[in-house]
């Protein structure tokens, strides 16, 4: 058979249906997990449309990343534990816009091994992208700081809570811990704040994600106070402050994030999303263009005070450049 002949039919051969089943069957049971899927960066109302546009012409070109997993691993409480499900963690928008409008899509399985894993690997991905803006980048290594802490945190209990276990244990049989020695104090170090580093000195996770993600130790335990503070904005809220439309100044919500009380947390709260009046009087008050000009020629009558004026603005201009 001639090169062109086979090549027109292997194009008519159609492949086994069975080949396609087992992703249409994960296509029709994928779960979208709302704890999960507050680690994609929400999209303004243009870059939804723009989406939206894309995918109706040219349909969803990159794959969902799909993660295979069972449902004890994402419901500790679940009774079918062992059963497998699985889970998106990227793509949730272009899967709501496939939704919506009947669209097909390609999908990728990973395997990750635990829920903390599968978050840092959402936090890695969203990070590796490049149109980020500053307050979604802040917001995510926070997240990931937070969510390390945790891990460390409920991994050093586990083995302190073992090792005094082992340690009773072994005093009632004539003190035959030593074998431990102080390999297993490192361990303990390790788990609740860092690793140590080539020097051998001990390293914070904060000092660790800042080297990662090449920013300041103190940036980053700042993002992980404004991480906080977000996660008790409204929903709404939230995202107008991830895509930088809030009124709501970064300061304020790293302060809510690093009150530990939670009533002073609500009384925060509560006075950061009540309308405010003074973001109401800097709108009020805020001139347009027309009302400036008009301003303008009511006081300036020569020509020397408006290069005068001129001047100044320009010593203005100069300033806000420089920062």
């Amino acid at each position: 058979m001639a090169k062109n002949d086979f090549m027109r039919a292997m194009m008519k051969t159609e492949l086994p249906k069975s080949m396609y089943s087992q992703d249409e069957k994960i296509k029709k049971e994928l779960i979208v997990l709302d704890f999960l899927k507050k680690f994609i960066p929400p999209l303004a109302t243009d870059e939804r449309s723009q989406l939206e546009q894309n995918i109706l012409s040219f349909g969803c070109k990159d794959p969902l990343i799909v993660w295979e997993t069972k449902q004890g691993i994402i419901n500790p409480t679940a009774t079918n534990a062992n059963e497998l499900c699985y889970v998106l963690i990227d793509g949730h928008n272009r899967y709501e816009i496939c939704q919506k409008f009947g669209l097909d899509f390609r999908i990728n399985l990973i395997e990750i091994p635990t829920l903390e894993k599968a978050q840092d690997f959402m936090i890695d991905h969203q990070l590796g992208r490049r149109n980020l803006s500053i307050e979604q980048m802040a917001y995510l290594r926070g997240m990931k700081y937070l969510a390390l802490k945790q891990a460390r945190e409920t991994a050093a209990l586990s083995r302190d809570k073992a090792g005094k276990f082992t340690t009773d244990e072994s005093n009632s049989r004539g003190g035959q811990n030593d074998h431990y020695g102080d390999a297993t104090t490192d361990v303990l170090l390790d788990d609740r704040g860092g690793h140590f580093d080539h020097h051998g000195k001990k390293e914070k996770l904060s000092e660790q994600l800042a080297k990662e993600f090449n920013v300041g130790e103190k940036t980053i335990r700042r993002d992980a106070d404004f991480a906080k503070g977000l996660e008790r904005l409204p929903e709404n809220l939230k995202n107008e402050v991830l895509q930088g439309k809030s009124v709501l100044k970064k300061a304020d919500i790293i302060d809510l994030g690093k009150i530990q009380n939670t009533e002073e947390a609500a009384v925060k709260l509560q006075a950061l999303t009540s309308p405010s009046t003074e973001a109401k009087t800097e709108k009020k008050e805020k001139p347009s263009k027309e009302k400036v000009l008009t301003l303008l020629k009511n006081y300036l009558s020569t020509a020397e005070e408006c290069d005068a004026l001129i001047q100044v603005i320009e010593h203005i201009k100069k300033e806000i450049v420089l920062g």
